[in-house]
């Protein structure tokens, strides 16, 4: 089964929030759009459920992200019931955990884990996510050599965007691919976010001079860049019409609900069918959504 919305996009992946749960502060932090949940997060067999009904309509790529995810326990587990599914899974995290589960990730399937990164600088690290750079760096390094495959987020800020050239330097040596992201006023007071927004433009031009090839993902009309042995991917999300006319995702919050969008507050309740197990309501909560979707920028 294809699930399809009346735009005529396929919905093949879904992004679940599995906690809100999170051990860093970061100063940017849209919170993937989910402010008012008070209910309880779904338990591993609840999400195992929601997983197998999602495979069965079709959908086959989950990223799995937070909070921080690596702050629940079952985490593992969790990944391991998706990959026994048949579902690809990647995960994001702020890395600071990885060190106790590197050894258990290593067979478990995950086709790759994307590790927020936003400096270089120790000091600005701290100031923006409240969290240790030294354990990142040696995390990556961790995952690297188990061969696991990693990508980097670097959202851009005005702290930090003097040092594009350097995490891109970095990425390239480690051969670890980068995605570049410009912030969103989203989940921040809006003079915060006017405060430390700076477009990425001048990064837009430095990769058009000095890669060695570039493509558009069908995924959201993402502009990828070769960079020697990588691929730095640009990802501009706020007014972005071509990115949300190629969008084929949905979103799933901690207590289980269901979101067309990071941007809108409105959702579907598929918790109650999560919970009483009802595979026939879940799937309908889906359809629901997925006629529901719109682009949020046309």
């Amino acid at each position: 089964m294809t699930l399809i919305d009346k735009y005529g996009r396929p919905v093949n992946g879904l992004r679940v929030s599995i906690t809100n749960l999170c051990n860093y502060n970061c100063i940017f932090c849209h919170r993937e759009g989910v402010f008012n949940e008070d209910e309880y997060e779904l338990n591993r067999s609840d999400w195992r459920f929601l997983f197998e009904t999602a495979v069965e309509l079709g959908i086959r790529s989950f990223k799995i992200t937070g909070g921080e995810p690596f702050l629940r326990k079952d985490i593992v587990d969790i990944i391991r019931d998706i990959v026994e599914l048949g579902g690809l899974v990647s995960i994001v995290t702020n890395g600071s955990l990885l060190d106790n589960y590197v050894d258990k990730l290593v067979d478990i399937g995950i086709d790759h884990i994307n590790i927020s990164l936003h400096s270089l600088n120790p000091k600005t690290y701290r100031e923006l996510t409240g969290g240790d750079l030294d354990k990142i760096l040696l995390n990556i390094d961790r995952l690297i050599e188990n061969n696991i495959r990693v990508k980097i987020n670097y959202v851009v800020l005005k702290q930090n965007i003097e040092e594009y050239m350097d995490l891109i330097k970095y990425a390239v040596i480690r051969e670890i691919d980068l995605n570049i992201i410009e912030l969103i006023p989203l989940g921040i007071d809006y003079s915060l976010w006017s405060s430390i927004h700076v477009p990425i433009n001048p990064i837009i031009d430095y990769l058009e001079r000095v890669s060695n090839g570039k493509y558009i993902r069908d995924f959201q009309s993402r502009p990828v860049y070769r960079v020697g042995n990588i691929e730095i991917t640009v990802i501009k999300g706020f007014c972005n019409k071509e990115l949300c006319s190629k969008c084929t995702r949905l979103r799933m919050t901690p207590s289980g609900y269901l979101k067309t969008c990071l941007f809108t507050q409105a959702t579907i309740n598929s918790r109650k069918y999560i919970l009483n197990r009802d595979k026939n309501g879940l799937m309908n909560a889906f359809k629901e959504a997925v006629e529901k979707r719109e682009p949020f920028f046309k």
